[in-house]
Parts: C-alpha cells; sequence; structure tokens
C-alpha cells in the first residue's frame, strides 16, 4: 500500500503561501496610504495583466526565463555551495548562442539547434570553474562566483564589439540573426515562443533527475550532510562538480532562449539580472523543483502588474522591490507555523509509534 504524505510536508507550503499573502496585505497597506487614488492603483495591480491577451502574454514571456534560473539555482545549491555565477552563465550563455548562431555558417533550425547547444556548454563552463576551485582549493565559492559575474559581463560584451558588432546600429548590437534562427511564436497578437514549452520540458526532465535518479540522490545527501556522503562512498567532489555544470547549463540555455525568443539580435549591454532573479524563484519555491512554474508565474505577474499600476496610476514601479524584500523576508523566516510544525511532527510519529506496537501485537 502507498504511504501516505505526512501532513507536516504541507506546513511549507502554507508557510510560503501565508509570508506571500502578508507581503501583498503590507503593499496594499503602502498604496492605500500614497496613492491618490488607490482602489483603481489595487484594480490595475490585481487584475491589470488579465485585461488582455497581450497583458498576459507580457507575463508568460517575464516567467520563461525566471523558470530556467530558478531550476540553475536550485541545482546549483544542490550539495550546499552557494555558487552565485548563475547570472554570469546566463548571459555568457547568450552571448555563446549568438557567435554561434553568426559564425558556424549555419541557417535556419541547424542554426537554432547548434546556438542552444553552445549556451548550454557555455553556461556549464562558467559554473563549473566555482565548482572545480571549490573542490580542488577550498576557495569560497560564493566570492568567486560573484567576481566571475562580471568577468562574463565584460569578455561577453568584448566578444559581441569585437566579431559581430553591427556598424548599422547605435548601440553594441550584433548583426541580425540567420533566417529561420528563431524559436516560433505560439499566439498570436503575443511574443510568446516555444521558449516556454522547453522550460516546462526542462522542469520535467529537472525533477526527475533529483528525484528518481542515483544522481539527484547523491546530492541531496552530500547537500544535507557532507561527511555522512563521505562516509557512504561516494565521491561528493565529483557530485559537487556535475551539479554546478549542471546548474550552469541550464542558466546559460534560459539566456539563448531569451535571446532567441525576445530578439532578432544580441541586444544586452548589461546583466539582464534573471540570474539574481532565480535566487528569488527557487527561495519562493521552497527549493522545489515543481514549484518553480508558479513561483516564476507569481514573480512574472507581479511585475506586469506593477508595471501597469505605475503606467495607470501615481505609484512607481518600484512598490515591486518592496514586495519581493518583504516576501523573501517572511519565507525565509522560520518562526512561522514552526510551533504548528513541530506539533503535526510529534502527532505522526505517536501514530506511527502506536500502529508499529499492534502490528507486532498481532
Amino acid at each position: 500500500m502507498k504511504q501516505k504524505k505526512p501532513l507536516s510536508s504541507y506546513v511549507e507550503m502554507l508557510r510560503t503561501m501565508i509570508a506571500i499573502l502578508i507581503s501583498l496585505v503590507i503593499v496594499f497597506a503602502i498604496i492605500l496610504l500614497i496613492s491618490s487614488q488607490p482602489l483603481s492603483a489595487l484594480g490595475d495591480f490585481i487584475f491589470g495583466p488579465l485585461t488582455s491577451v497581450r497583458r498576459f502574454g507580457n507575463v508568460i514571456e517575464g516567467m520563461t526565463p525566471l523558470m530556467f534560473t530558478g531550476l540553475a539555482v536550485i541545482i546549483l545549491f544542490k550539495p550546499g555551495l552557494f555558487n552565485l555565477s548563475m547570472e554570469g552563465a546566463f548571459f555568457i550563455g547568450a552571448v555563446a548562442a549568438c557567435a554561434a548562431a553568426l559564425g558556424l555558417g549555419l541557417s535556419g533550425k541547424a542554426a537554432l539547434i547548434a546556438a542552444m547547444a553552445a549556451a548550454a556548454v557555455a553556461g556549464g563552463f562558467i559554473c563549473f570553474i566555482p565548482g572545480i576551485m571549490k573542490v580542488k582549493t577550498g576557495s569560497n565559492e560564493l566570492v568567486t562566483s560573484l567576481m566571475l559575474n562580471y568577468t562574463c559581463l565584460y569578455v561577453g560584451l568584448w566578444i559581441i564589439t569585437s566579431f559581430f558588432y553591427d556598424p548599422t546600429q547605435n548601440s553594441n548590437y550584433s548583426y541580425k540573426f540567420p533566417e529561420g534562427c528563431a524559436l516560433s511564436k505560439i499566439i498570436t497578437g503575443t511574443r510568446i515562443n516555444s521558449g516556454t514549452i522547453i522550460a516546462f520540458v526542462t522542469v520535467l526532465v529537472i525533477w526527475i533527475i533529483v528525484n528518481r535518479t542515483p544522481f539527484g540522490f547523491k546530492a541531496n545527501l552530500v547537500g544535507e550532510n557532507f561527511n555522512m556522503a563521505n562516509y557512504a562512498g561516494i565521491n561528493s567532489g565529483l557530485v559537487i562538480i556535475l551539479t554546478q555544470i549542471l546548474g550552469g547549463m541550464l542558466a546559460g540555455l534560459g539566456g539563448a532562449t531569451e535571446l532567441f525568443g525576445m530578439y532578432q539580435r544580441f541586444q544586452y549591454s548589461a546583466l539582464p539580472g534573471y540570474g539574481w532573479d532565480g535566487v528569488l524563484i527557487a527561495i519562493v519555491a521552497r527549493r522545489k523543483v515543481q514549484y518553480v512554474p508558479f513561483a516564476a508565474l507569481f514573480l512574472s505577474y507581479l511585475r506586469i502588474g506593477a508595471d501597469i499600476m505605475s503606467r495607470n496610476s501615481d505609484i512607481p514601479f518600484e512598490i515591486v522591490n518592496i514586495i519581493q524584500a518583504v516576501m523573501v523576508l517572511l519565507i525565509s523566516a522560520t518562526a512561522i507555523l514552526s510551533g504548528y510544525k513541530k506539533k503535526l511532527i510529534i502527532k505522526e510519529a505517536k501514530e506511527l509509534e502506536s500502529a508499529a506496537k499492534k502490528e507486532v501485537q498481532a
């Protein structure tokens, strides 16, 4: 018989929902205090993204890269490392995709596939660097990865401006991609493209890897107890390196998906910020792969709603930063429902003990 999932396992989900609700209530209170038309502003914020296909399309468009970087952060953090190079991996993945699309002499879907593969390889290499340095030298991966992000930015911009710069443009944009080297649009009137489908498929694949493979089990064990993993005969160093490569590949693939789904040429002039957003997605999703799409949809919806509100009212767009800050603080607060969770664990333990005694007596 299939074992029933403990009620205490749902407390984390309930805690996240309560934290989100409280953060929204706080923001609504702020809007009521500072806006001359608070009800109109709240209406735009809450319902604005649903008022047209194009606006909801913007939500899905913003959600797609967040899914990739959210997955990347979950995988990068899985063995207990705080590798923050996913921002650089996302950016350099877009650079590698551009270079492959324009430099390999391919066209159509062949150019697209080669470019996305190049992006994944480049992203994996970037996140591999802090991982191998941690394993081999014991260096602090937080410091090395943060510094690496800006190395990726300037090296990437040098590559674009030196080899693929289009002089007819007023900014440091590349030449246009070859004909057919783009992700196909799937909903008329929006820019929603097949990259969204790729993102959902990637979520499914990563969930299988994390929850249904020996590699996922090893990565979890290394993250939970490094010494126990070594004692059990697991090559913890290899697991760390492989997770960092996989996380980087996800971030790099996200960069290529965003590039070929939304643009006709490379046109980033700074780090796009999707890697940092991935940390927030991982926090809201409680580092559970299956919750990443919901977290990405929620954050993208908030941003589009805030943008509509700022354009139609006297509320600045920066209100969304307040939402994010309050949300992270509350979701990270382990005190919420901690007493209730302890009571559930004790209750379930007693029920298991009672059931075990009955089986022994029988």
